[in-house]
């Protein structure tokens, strides 16, 4: 996404008027911070000058003259942070880094609009936020974005694309490190760790989409449009085909006719989902199960390169796990739109029949007004694991039963791994585990019970093991995740309350507690028997005169 496509989705919005929840306000009273390496940004400083409050750095700008409208300060600036309406910049000297908000002419020391004129732009993301703006030395780049610059006053607002649940959220827990997959996708730089969880700024966020395909529990889902509506549109466009087996095309830009013609010729259908990342594999799975022959997603050369790395190695991952449910990897096709008719024409040739004739609605690309949010979702749509399992599960039937596929360190499917020597049941990672496919059964014998189709491969159980005992295996084992099942990683009888009588601490647990602690002076008073004791019994004990 460019910056002036940035710029394309913000909406002014009237005085007075509410902001709704869905929507993320901009205000900006107009004022212009001009950014350059020497006294030539001057020319362009006096143009926007004419029309906004100017502030223009740049080494040398001092010795020009300038009339009362333009602050100029011979200083580089060398950091700027924000976005439309709340710019920040500082300056670097011997003594460190110091705001230069004494110089904007508003009373909040803010910035509302930045003027990059320098050789190298100080935000150098795939996407910069809005009311920053970039030109390089091209003249024309440079007009238009003085135009742009000119007609940001005022009141803006822009959809809200995500939504965040931090109770799916697998990046931390009790102080443990886990999932980072989001951090780093993002090509406006908008999602940051705060430590305890992740941050997204909904100012910097401009709806690419990439972080809801990297989040693998759902905790980042897109909003529009939803996987809801997606997954509705997906039925009834396909359920609209009825037998007929067709290629279902998903871009995310308006085909050109030579392509669109070709859809058409060869019976296939199209849809449009923007952005694409949006589309995310639970619905691949959904649209191979639901009757497409082959999905073809479209690379239409415009997303930014984050998002197209993130696709083709989803794509190369559901490649490597297609075949163990029995399905020929050309079923799911990631090509550009160069490489798309020559697709349909080999297509048409494989089959060696006529193109498939559909009825007007079937043959009709699948985009406008999306459809309304369904009533009652179900629990696939607000879950993206659960939908995920539940493509598959649809795609599992008549395949192999039991197959297992390597998958690469990081991948969002394995198993937890347990030294049975080194556990000693503690359960600090149940307590970790961010989709319970780690819990703990407490009957006589201690059981420690895993199931690997909620297991998403955060890490946050390995990290927080205190006898360092777990370790993680990516894989794609067929059985364990299509059938909702449970295995048993580690197991040891408990040892009763020698006051009551109740099972309360597994025979390792206590084992270990007592040799770290053979050494400790309370040992010495008691404290073993202590150890013996349950913890109910063990503070009816310490109250009692």
């Amino acid at each position: 996404m460019s910056v002036m496509g940035c710029m394309d989705t913000l909406t002014p919005l009237a005085s007075g008027v509410t902001v709704s929840p869905e929507q993320v306000l901009y205000e900006s009273l107009g004022s212009v911070l001009v950014l350059g390496d020497d006294a030539s940004v001057g020319e362009v400083a006096e143009i926007v000058a004419q029309h906004r409050r100017t502030v223009v750095f740049a080494p040398g700008i001092e010795a020009r003259a300038f009339g009362s409208h333009v602050t100029a300060v011979g200083r580089q600036v060398t950091a700027v942070r924000g976005h439309l309406g709340s710019f920040q910049a500082e300056v670097r000297s011997a003594d460190g880094a110091s705001d230069i908000g004494a110089a904007s002419p508003n009373s909040s020391r803010l910035f509302d609009i930045v003027l990059d004129l320098g050789l190298q732009p100080l935000l150098t993301s795939a996407v910069t936020p809005p009311g920053y703006f970039a030109p390089g030395q091209d003249a024309k780049a440079r007009a238009a974005a003085i135009e742009s610059v000119l007609g940001l006053v005022g009141r803006f607002t822009k959809p809200r694309y995500f939504s965040y649940q931090s109770d799916l959220c697998a990046h931390s827990a009790s102080g443990v490190p886990g999932c980072t997959r989001c951090l780093g996708v993002c090509s406006a730089q908008a999602i940051v760790s705060t430590g305890a969880t992740i941050q997204v700024d909904p100012h910097l966020c401009q709806g690419c989409a990439t972080c809801t395909l990297a989040c693998p529990t759902g905790a980042l889902s897109f909003r529009f449009p939803s996987r809801a509506v997606l997954g509705q549109r997906l039925q009834q466009a396909l359920s609209e085909c009825g037998a007929v087996k067709v290629a279902l095309i998903v871009h995310s830009g308006v085909l050109d006719v030579e392509v669109q013609l070709a859809i058409s010729k060869h019976g296939a259908l199209s849809m449009l989902v923007d952005p694409l990342p949006a589309f995310g594999e639970e619905l691949w799975l959904r649209a191979l199960a639901l009757g497409a022959e082959t999905l073809v997603l479209v690379d239409d050369g415009v997303m930014s390169q984050q998002s197209r790395l993130m696709i083709t190695s989803r794509v190369a991952q559901m490649h490597a796990l297609l075949p163990a449910l029995g399905i020929a990897r050309k079923r799911l096709a990631w090509l550009t739109t160069a490489e798309l008719r020559g697709w349909l024409e080999a297509r048409s040739l494989e089959k060696d029949a006529a193109p498939t004739e559909l009825s007007p609605r079937t043959s009709a690309a699948v985009g406008g007004p999306a459809p309304a949010e369904p009533a009652s979702a179900n629990s696939w749509v607000r879950y993206k694991r659960l939908a995920w399992l539940d493509g598959l599960r649809l795609l599992a039937i008549g395949g192999p039963t039991d197959t297992n596929v390597e998958l690469p360190v990081g991948a969002a499917f394995g198993e937890v791994r347990v030294n049975r020597q080194r556990c000693t049941l503690c359960f600090a990672c149940t307590n970790l585990c961010p989709t319970s496919a780690l819990k703990a059964n407490n009957a006589n014998t201690q059981q420690l019970i895993f199931r690997e189709g909620a297991c998403v491969q955060c890490g946050l159980c390995v990290q927080g093991c205190p006898e360092k005992a777990l370790s993680l295996h990516a894989r794609f084992a067929t059985q364990a995740l299509a059938r909702k099942t449970s295995v048993v990683l580690h197991q040891d009888e408990q040892i009763l309350c020698k006051s009551c009588g109740t099972p309360f601490i597994s025979r390792r647990l206590l084992a270990s507690s007592l040799e770290r602690l053979k050494d400790h002076p309370v040992m010495a008073q008691g404290g073993r028997e202590a150890l013996m004791t349950c913890p109910a019994c063990r503070q009816r004990e310490m109250l009692q005169p």
